[in-house]
Order: C-alpha cells, then structure tokens, then sequence
C-alpha cells in the first residue's frame, strides 16, 4: 500500500516532440524599461533582499502560462502581496491583442505568443500553469526543462505515471513543483488542524462533503465535459486526506451517468483504518450546500465553502477568517486565498525545496491515482452505476 506513497524512482519522463500551439514572438517596446531594477552579474540574476528574521531572499519573478480568467484571479491574488517579494514578469497569449491588453493592465514587461519562448524568458523563476488539464503535464515538463519552478493548477497530471515522472524530474534538477490545491494553505486550514492536534474534536471518525451545481444540459452533454469526478472530486478527496493523513483502504461509488457515460452524479467513499470514512457527494443535476463536516467524537466542524472556507462553525460559536481585499474582484469566489499558495511556493523556493509540505508529492500521486480508478468504476454502460467496492491502492 505504501509502495505508492513512496516510489518515485522511475526513469525521466522524455518531453513529446509535438510543439504546442504557438505564433511568432512579440515583446512591448515600450514597456521593456518598466522591467524592477536589479542589480546583476548576469542576465536574468536578481537582487538578494535581506528580510528581518528571515533568511536572505529574492523577489521571485512570475511567468503566466497561459492568459485567462484563472491566471487572472492569480495576479489579483498577487497584488495582496508585497512587490519586493513577488512581481508578474512575463506572460503568454496565444492571441497577440489578448497578451498586449494584458500584459498593458498589469505592466507586465515580458509578452510572448509561445510557451517556449516564455521558458527560455532569463526574467523568470517560477511559472504558474493554467491551461487545459490536458495540457498541464506537458507544459510542466516544457518549464522544468528550461529551469522554472511550476505552480501548476490542479490537476497536475491526468495519469499516476505523469505525476512519477515530472516529479523525478523536478528532483532531480533541484525545482520546485506543486499542484495548486491551494486550500492547503489558508489560515482556516491551519486552524483546524491546530484544533485536531489539540484533540478539541477527539478521535475523527467521519469526513461529509457536497458539492454540486444545477449546470444546464448543453454543458453535460458537451464533449469537452469531464464529469463531476474528473472536474470537482479533487477538492473533496484533498480534504479527507489532509483529515486522515494516510491512504484509504477501500474505495466505495456510485452515481449516474449521462446518454454519453460520463458522470453526471457521484456518490464516493473512503474507507480509513479503525471505521473511519469520508463521503463525498457531487452532483451536476442540483445545486447542494457545498459544505463540509468534519466529526469527532467531542466536537465536529462544519465549513462553507470548504475549498476556501472563511466561516467555520466549531465549538458552538463561529470562527471566521477574513480574505486579503483588492481593488479588483476576481473571477471565482475567494480566489483571492491563492495569496497564501504563492507566498507558500515563494517561502519553498527560497529554501531549497522541490516540495510543500501542506500539499506533498506523493498527495499529488495518490489523489490522481484515486482519481483514476473512481472514474474507471464509473465506467459502465448503465445510466445508473451499481454500488462498486475495490481496495483503494491495488
């Protein structure tokens, strides 16, 4: 069971020849003097920023990978932050008018129309990764390449052996990776854990989330729609595994696919050792609370909006955590809590690792691979799937 969590000697993923959809190069004239000032010995180095109790530091150059209403709520995100400490330095469009209007709103001094071009950027240290999910993995191994930390959105790879392979990869060249559950980072998280450790809920023995929206039927039918597992199952299955700490035994579904047998309702449990489970309800026919339970045998937590909860109802009282404000909204709820993620990515870089210890490298496997093997016992030819049972990690 453990071999999982801990294998990662495979041989290094070989980046597919097939180049990504690209146009030619273009930079702003006009804003290449906007570039921070640093003082270097060599392109693309920057300046040591000495911080109070801290070690020295840097300010860690952004690259944007690519332009869309994701990686726009992560510049927002950004803008919470301090600009010594983190600055969007280039970013990529496919369309020149889209990278140009971007790249003019947030002074942006690095536009290009490729990905590749945007790797061998000297004016980049870490890339934030939004594309399709299809895409993900292929552009992680395209920015490890050439150097570049990735902070890649969720999910980092389609398959368990993509996730073996890139992190080999970012090992061995001594870069840090993450997947952005960035949940895993907010103060509301590390409140509840500091509450479980004290064991102010006692022994937790039960994990409840619903998620589910009323999409309209065009979308579910839509070839391009991945289903409920594939598209929301992550924030859940993140949550009972930061709850447990530690792999299920056995996994338990079942649901309700569409006329194209993709899931459209997911009903999922995971088994833990000594009776403990988490459920987890998605559904894309109605909307649910999309609240979180977490219980104890003392006490339990009830979270809103568990994937960035700023109201927590724990010990008959509620607790809340206010966001950071900005002067622009972003495009989803609470995306502004990715601030946090960042300055956690920043802190890592700093010091050397390949790896958060709030979202870890073998996290990133073992959800892919739970991910998997749900969606391959969804996978039959009946509208309404029978009740399935497998051991988690075969």
């Amino acid at each position: 069971m453990w071999r999982l969590m801990n294998n990662f000697d495979h041989r290094l993923y070989k980046l597919s020849r097939q180049k990504l959809q690209s146009l030619a190069r273009r930079r702003m004239p006009h804003m290449r003097t906007s570039v921070v000032r640093r003082q270097s010995t060599q392109q693309g180095e920057s300046t040591w920023i000495s911080g109070e109790n801290e070690k020295p530091q840097r300010q860690l150059r952004w690259g944007i990978a690519p332009i869309n209403i994701l990686a726009e709520d992560f510049v927002t995100a950004t803008t919470t932050l301090p600009p010594e400490k983190h600055r969007i330095t280039a970013c990529m469009g496919t369309y020149r008018s889209q990278a140009l209007e971007f790249a003019d709103r947030y002074k942006v001094p690095n536009v290009f129309t490729s990905f590749e071009d945007l790797a061998r950027c000297p004016d980049v240290d870490a890339v934030y990764i939004s594309p399709l999910n299809c895409m993900h993995c292929e552009l992680c191994h395209l920015m490890l390449n050439h150097d570049k930390h990735v902070l890649c959105e969720q999910p980092l790879c389609m398959a368990e052996q993509q996730v073996v392979q890139l992190v080999t990869k970012a090992k061995a060249r001594g870069l840090f990776l993450m997947e952005g559950v960035w949940s895993r980072c907010l103060p509301s998280y590390e409140y509840m854990r500091s509450e479980i450790a004290k064991s102010k809920l006692g022994v937790v023995y039960d994990v409840r989330c619903r998620l589910g929206w009323e999409l309209p039927n065009a979308q579910t039918s839509s070839s391009a729609y991945a289903g409920v597992t594939r598209n929301w199952a992550a924030d859940c299955i993140q949550l009972a595994l930061w709850i447990y700490q530690e792999v299920p035994m056995f996994v338990r579904v079942d649901g309700k696919l569409n006329d194209a047998g993709v899931d459209i309702i997911a009903e999922i449990e995971l088994s833990f050792r000594n009776n403990r489970r988490a459920v987890l309800e998605l559904s894309a026919e109605k909307n649910l609370a999309n609240m979180a339970t977490i219980r104890g045998t003392k006490d339990c937590i009830i979270m809103n909006n568990f994937w960035s909860p700023t109201l927590l109802f724990f010990n008959n009282r509620e607790v809340e955590f206010k966001l950071p404000t900005t002067e622009c909204k972003t495009y989803f709820d609470s995306r502004v809590g990715m601030c946090y993620e960042i300055e956690e990515a920043r802190k890592c870089i700093l010091n050397g690792r390949t790896e958060s210890k709030l979202f870890n490298h073998s996290e990133s496997q073992l959800m892919v691979n739970l991910i998997d093997q749900i969606t391959d016992m969804m996978a039959v030819k009946d509208k309404h799937v029978k009740v399935q049972r497998v051991a988690a990690i075969q």
